[in-house]
This record gives C-alpha cells, sequence and structure tokens, in this order.
C-alpha cells in the first residue's frame, strides 16, 4: 500500500475581515451601492472595490466589467481585472503575459539560450539546467524556485516560502500567508500551523524543516539543524547538494506526535530519537513544487532535543548524498554520521559518551558490530545507545584517529559518493570496514583520548 503525503502551501492574496453578515445581506447592501452609484464609473468602481473587499468577487468582476463599458480607460477597473496596459493600450494579462514570452523567445534566442525544461537558461549554464540545477542572482535554485522567481515571486523573509511580490510589505511588517487567502499575525500563524496535516515549513541556511511548533521555536531549533550539517559536512568534502535534493527536517512538537510519525513513516529506527522515512513499500512525501523527498524525522525532546535535531539533519544530508549517487549506504554508517553530530559535536561532549560505552563493556569486535548493527523496539534503551555511540566512534576514528590507511578509505568513500573515486560507495564502504576491524586497539585508544578530554562531573 502506498504512503502518500502531500503538502500544499497555499500563498494568496490578503482579504479584508467579513462583517458578521449574512450572503444575503452583503448582496442587498452592494444593490444598494450599485443603484445610488448609477452611470457614475467612479461611484461604481467603488461598489466593487467594495464588493472584492467583501469577497463577492464574482459581482466584483461583473462591476468592474460595467465600470469599463461606462470608461474604457478606467485605469482602477482595468488594474482590479488584472488587465495591462502596453503602448497605450489596454490588454489582458493573458495576452500580455503572450507577448512578454514571444518577445523574451526572441531575445534568449538571439543570444543563445536553450530551452530546458520549459527555461531559458544562457550557455553556461545548460549543463547545470540539464542536471536540474537553476541560478538566480548568483544562486543555484531548483527549477520551481527558478519558475516562482520568473512569475515575480518572492521569498518571505521570515519563512523563505514563495510569496506574491505585492504581498512583500505584510510579510516585512509579521504577517504569514493561511489558507483560503488569509493571512494573520505570528499568534493567528501558529495556531493555523499547529494542526499535523499543516505544518510550518521553514527553510534554514542548508535545509526545509517543517514543524508544528510556534515559530520562534523553530528559529531557535534552525541553528541546531544548520549545526548538524557544518559538523559532518567535511566528512563527505563539504559536498554541496543540488537544490532537489534540499533535506527536509521534521521536528515533531510532541513524544506523541513523533510517535504517530513512527507509526507512519517509520520502519524501527525511530527508537534513535532520530529516523528517516523508510523507503519500503513506495512510501513517498511530497512537497509541491520540489516533489517527492524522505524526510528525516526526529522528537524535540526536552533533554535530549537539540541532538536529535542535529542527528536528523545528518540523516538527511547524507541520505540526499547518497540519492544523488545512486549509492545505498549501510545503516550502521548513516546513523554513525548522525552520531558524529549528536554525541562528538567537540571532544568534552565525545568523552562523555564515551564514559558511558566503557560503562556498557567498551568497544565491541568491529568486525562483528557491521553484520549486527540494528535499531529497533526490541532492543533495550542501553544497546540502542552503544549502538549508536559505536557508529558514531569509528568515524570520527576514521576522520581524526591519525591512521593514514583508514583515512583514505574514508576519503574513498567520499570520492566514490562525489563521483569522483573509480570505486562505488559500496565497495568503498567494504574496504572501510575491512581497515576499521583490522584496526580495533587504535580505535579503543582514539575513544580513551576522548575520553581524557570529558569533563569531571556533568
Amino acid at each position: 500500500m502506498k504512503l502518500s503525503t502531500s503538502v500544499t502551501i497555499v500563498l494568496a492574496l490578503l482579504a479584508t475581515p467579513i462583517a458578521a453578515q449574512s450572503a444575503s445581506q452583503l448582496k442587498r447592501e452592494l444593490k444598494g451601492l450599485e443603484k445610488q452609484a448609477k452611470k457614475d464609473p467612479d461611484a461604481l468602481y467603488n461598489a466593487g472595490k467594495w464588493a472584492k473587499e467583501m469577497h463577492l468577487e464574482k459581482d466584483a468582476t461583473r462591476i468592474f466589467k460595467k465600470v469599463l463599458k461606462l470608461d474604457k480607460d478606467h485605469v482602477g477597473a482595468h488594474t482590479a481585472l488584472g488587465n495591462e496596459q502596453v503602448k497605450g493600450k489596454w490588454i489582458s494579462s493573458e495576452k500580455a503575459k503572450k507577448m512578454r514570452e514571444a518577445a523574451r523567445m526572441a531575445e534568449y534566442k538571439a543570444k543563445g539560450f536553450k530551452k530546458i525544461d520549459d527555461i531559458w537558461v544562457p550557455p553556461d549554464q545548460i549543463a547545470d539546467a540539464r542536471k536540474g540545477v537553476f541560478h538566480h542572482d548568483g544562486k543555484k535554485v531548483a527549477r520551481f524556485e527558478k519558475v516562482a522567481f520568473q512569475d515575480g515571486k518572492v521569498p518571505h523573509p521570515v519563512t523563505g516560502q514563495f510569496i506574491n511580490a505585492n504581498d512583500l510589505k505584510k510579510a516585512e511588517d509579521g504577517y504569514y500567508p493561511l489558507g483560503d487567502g488569509k493571512w494573520g499575525d505570528e499568534k493567528q500563524a501558529d495556531k493555523y500551523h499547529s494542526d499535523i496535516s499543516r505544518p510550518w515549513f521553514i527553510r534554514s541556511a542548508y535545509a526545509t524543516i517543517a514543524s508544528t511548533l510556534p515559530i520562534a521555536k523553530i528559529n531557535a531549533l534552525r541553528l541546531h539543524v544548520d549545526q548538524g550539517h557544518e559538523k559532518v559536512a567535511p566528512l563527505f568534502g563539504d559536498r554541496e547538494l543540488t537544490p532537489a535534493k534540499r533535506p527536509l527536517i521534521m521536528i515533531a512538537k510532541t513524544q506523541a506526535e513523533y510517535r504517530e510519525y513512527g507509526q507512519a513513516f517509520g520502519d524501527g529506527t525511530d527508537v534513535a530519537g532520530a529516523f528517516l522515512m523508510t523507503n519500503e513499500n513506495d512510501a513517498e512525501f511530497a512537497i509541491r513544487g520540489q516533489g517527492p523527498v524522505r524526510p528525516a524525522i526526529c522528537e524535540n525532546h526536552k533533554d535530549w532535543g537539540t541532538r536529535y535535531i542535529r542527528h536528523a539533519a545528518a540523516l538527511g544530508y547524507v541520505n540526499s548524498i547518497a540519492e544523488e549517487a545512486g549509492a545505498d549506504l549501510p545503516l550502521w554508517f548513516m546513523h554513525g554520521v548522525g552520531s558524529y553530530t549528536s554525541r562528538f559535536e567537540n571532544n568534552s561532549d565525545a568523552g562523555w559518551f564515551g564514559k558511558q560505552h566503557v560503562a556498557k563493556g567498551g568497544v565491541s569486535s568491529v568486525k562483528s558490530f557491521f553484520k549486527t548493527f540494528a535499531l529497533n523496539g526490541d532492543m533495550e534503551s542501553t544497546k540502542i545507545a552503544f549502538n549508536l555511540f559505536q557508529a558514531g566512534l569509528l568515524l570520527s576514528f576514521a576522520t581524526q584517529g591519525g591512521n593514514n590507511d583508514v583515512t583514505d578509505a574514508m576519503v574513498a568513500v567520499t570520492n566514490a559518493l562525489s563521483g569522483k573515486g573509480k570505486s562505488n560507495a559500496g565497495k568503498a564502504i567494504t574496504k572501510l570496514e575491512g581497515l576499521l576491524a583490522k584496526n580495533q586497539d587504535e580505535i579503543v585508544a582514539h575513544m580513551n583520548k576522548l575520553i581524557a578530554q570529558a569533563p569531571k562531573a556533568r
């Protein structure tokens, strides 16, 4: 059975709140305004404006057209109907758009532009465009973003979601687009987005965050999403993702909400506090414009929340890299990357977790670890914590342990995922695993060095 969740953000013009009147009362008022206006174009136009403000859209359109029959050059009525003035003549917006497109096509062809996926791109950007990467103001953007910019839309200054340019002032004044063509202040928007079916979508520097948390809280957590990315990016040569592969990080507001996500999208690995949505049974999560994504989902735990968020950000990043490379990475490696940022943020932090690892038995057989690594609800919490730390420890050793052969093997994994290496990612990771297993004593020594930097008490 296919699991599909489609989330649509509706951005529309602000409408003045309707007074507590019935539709029939509004119709009667409008009829009176029209009767009073008689055949005065300006008075009729004002009646049309009132109808539009009261959400009587059909009546407003009818009245504006009536105004133009009385005054064919009435600027207000033409503007209200969306008409545009071209070379001194008023024409419909559709006709104006076609004229602009024809002029743009002639200009682009003369400059050597090529149409890729219905978007005109200059010669030096054709190769990128064929990979789904477009450019705007010096930045790489996805196709849907390029289309939005071409349509005159702009990012909301807080959320980063696209809005109409003429709504920018409302956004700058602290308002947010809601459903049904409405806008609201922060309190109203928080209430609207508190529903799990219509969460906030907020862009960070490296990812998109979806959450039902209040926006002020999301903005505070946005830092940890970016920290998670920045901690692990060097492991992969600071690989820049294509815009279409921008990770989606879903932060559950409550434990109950996290469990609901786990039941709907999980495969058992949600016991880690952060997990990737299962890719089994054709499960799919789609964001309008960007298309299908595989979100990383985490719990906003009162004590561990920021660690889970960093872990999820790392999972989202490495998954996007793997998808672009067509690689199937082992579970230990995926969560090792997550653990590297949730438990190895710095040496002191890693040392503290290292002490706990020693208390749980210390570094287990590395060779067996790769074969038996698991995360599921049947495991004791201590075993889950053990597996997560040791996975992170192996990557910490591979990058900072000082063993040149192991470090070179890790670089080979990075190169394979970026397409620079000669071998595929699977073979590169198998070689890395073999070298790690042969150097278990050095891995223990590396952990002990970290433990020596642990705080005496926490």
